[in-house]
This record gives C-alpha cells, sequence and structure tokens, in this order.
C-alpha cells in the first residue's frame, strides 16, 4: 500500500529525565480524560494533580486509503512537582472521529502497567487498521530524535518546551486582595490576590499555591493585547476623557479568560472580550481587543502563578492559571 505522509513536528517526550512512577490509577485517569480539542488544547490540568502538555503540532498521516490520520503527542505530568510520568499518543481520524489514547509508560513505571500499555495496544491494533503503523513511526522518530540529541547537551525540543509552565515578563503587576499591586516576581505563595467571580462577575479572594520562575538565554517570545472598554463611563459629557488602553503581555500559550471562555494569547484575536477590573465601580467592565502584537524583544526571565480560584489579574485583567 502506498503511503503518503506529512510531518508538521512533534515534541520529544523520551529521556531527559527518568520519569517517576505511573500507577495503574494514573494511567486510566490519563487514558480516560476526555479532550475536547485536540488542535486547541495543548495545556490541560485536571483533578488539581495530572497535567497533559503538548508543546508541538501532531503528526499527520495521509495514506493511499484516503483516510487522514493523526497522532498528538502529550507529556503525563503528576504533582505538584509536575513529575513526568510518561507520555500519551492520542491517535485521532478526523474524518470518521474516532480517537484513542494510549498512554507509553516512564521508566519507573510497574510491570502490571506495561502489560496493561501492551494489551491496550494488541486489542486497538486488531479494531483500528492504522493504528499501529502510524504509532510506531511516531515512537520511531521521538527515540531518534532523544538518540540524535543524546550527549550533546540541550537539545531543540527541550528548549521549545521551556516556553510551558512559565507565562509573564517581569513587571506585570498582580492585583491583591487588599486592592494594592505588585509586581509578579515579588508575589510568593501564600500571598492573597484578587480572583474573578464567574458565576456572579464580582471578586473574591483567592491564595497563590504555587509560583515558578524560569530562565531562558536565548529568550521567550512575547505576545501583547492592547485593550479598550466596550463602553466609556461617565458622569457628564463635560466630564467625559478617552480611556487610556490596557496592555496586556504573556507567552503566547498562556491561557486568559474571554467572553466566549478559556483562550490562549495567541488564540486571541482582536474583537474578542476579556473582562478589567475597574476601581472607579468596584466590579469588572468589558475591554475590547484592539490590537495583537508579536513582541520583537525576547523576554529572558518569565514567571507563572497558581491559585486556588484558578484565576487572578495581571494588569488588571482576567487571566487564568496553567
Amino acid at each position: 500500500m502506498a503511503i503518503g505522509l506529512t510531518i508538521l513536528t512533534a515534541p520529544s517526550s523520551y529521556g531527559q529525565n527518568e520519569p517517576a512512577s505511573l500507577t495503574m490509577e494514573d494511567y486510566k485517569k490519563f487514558s480516560s480524560y476526555n479532550i475536547d480539542s485536540p488542535e486547541e488544547d495543548t495545556y490541560i490540568k485536571f483533578e488539581n494533580t495530572y497535567v497533559l502538555d503538548r508543546e508541538a503540532k501532531p503528526y499527520v498521516f495521509n495514506y493511499s486509503d484516503g483516510v487522514e490520520r493523526r497522532i498528538y503527542v502529550y507529556k503525563m505530568l503528576k504533582g505538584a512537582n509536575r513529575d513526568e510520568v510518561g507520555t500519551m499518543a492520542m491517535y485521532a481520524a478526523p474524518k470518521s472521529g474516532k480517537t484513542i489514547k494510549v498512554c507509553i509508560p516512564g521508566a519507573g513505571a510497574d510491570k502490571k502497567v506495561w502489560d496493561y500499555y501492551i494489551d491496550e495496544l494488541k486489542l486497538n491494533g486488531e479494531q483500528e487498521q492504522g493504528f499501529l503503523s502510524t504509532l510506531a513511526f511516531v515512537l520511531s522518530r521521538e527515540y531518534s530524535r532523544e538518540h540524535a540529541n543524546a550527549g550533546k547537551g540541550t537539545s531543540t525540543a527541550a528548549k521549545e518546551n521551556a516556553d510551558y509552565d512559565f507565562c509573564f515578563p517581569a513587571g506585570a503587576l498582580v492585583a491583591l486582595a487588599d486592592g494594592t499591586a505588585k509586581p509578579i516576581e515579588q508575589v510568593k505563595a501564600g500571598d492573597k490576590l484578587l480572583a474573578f467571580n464567574s458565576v456572579s462577575q464580582g471578586t473574591h479572594e483567592t491564595t497563590v499555591t504555587g509560583v515558578q520562575a524560569h530562565h531562558k538565554e536565548e529568550g521567550f517570545q512575547i505576545t501583547k493585547l492592547v485593550l479598550l472598554p466596550t463602553e466609556e463611563l461617565f458622569a457628564s459629557a463635560s466630564a467625559w476623557t478617552p480611556s487610556a488602553p490596557i496592555e496586556l503581555e504573556a507567552t503566547g500559550n498562556h491561557p486568559v479568560y474571554t467572553k466566549e471562555g478559556k483562550k490562549e494569547m495567541r488564540q486571541v484575536k482582536e474583537g474578542d472580550i476579556l473582562y478589567h477590573f475597574d476601581s472607579a465601580i468596584h466590579g469588572f467592565r468589558e475591554y475590547r481587543v484592539t490590537a495583537k502584537v508579536q513582541q520583537q524583544q525576547l523576554v529572558k526571565q518569565v514567571y507563572n502563578l497558581e491559585t486556588a480560584a484558578g484565576n487572578y489579574l495581571v494588569n488588571g485583567t482576567v487571566v487564568l492559571d496553567k
């Protein structure tokens, strides 16, 4: 059978650090989690314990049978320290809607987890034509990539991966619960922040549960959004002055809260509505994205927060935990 193959790229997942233990419970949690939109869902956190992290586009296969097949490769991370416990390969045939998820255990996994994984490979291979050949190619490609980088220091893939988890440049102002603000690089675990309540559309207090900082000498690409209110507030025509634009800067993968729901910064487009806290009315106003800019100057140090509420305010604008 003739095969036409398009490779869009895939992340590296093996050989950087020995993964922590993957239990049967972990395996079933990861494999049973429903990924609604694999094209858009690049970083998924669930049950406050598990993370699926995909830093690159999928492998795309076009066989002579006319069926397009894709494999999305996610790192499986576990616990507060984001220990890497293996790799998930999600097979998808978009035309039929068929999906298969298998979890490749890390080196620390128990033998019974490996046995279960092999059984799943056999069963899915028997039920879905093309599954085993595409998966075998992806795993071979990933292994070859890691083998080529062995002993050469930091790999290209590893440098790309470093963009994930660390999102805001120094100087980004985080709103505190007492009404003041401080730069994100000064925020620490236990700090009380102002957060957005999506039910009441008002504010409430949240606690910082984790702070990450990361340095990359070659720098991180930053996306900037420019926002203006959808409606001006004024007491009288004579008292009206136009609002100053609000700027929000972060790495392109960081999620923000829009009127349409969660979006990554790179997915936000002009005209989208975000929520900005206005101290004059002690509440949130709708702000429209009027411009989106890829900053030319790279930033070497970036930061990310985790909160009990799952969101916080940067430069007054609602952003979500990674």
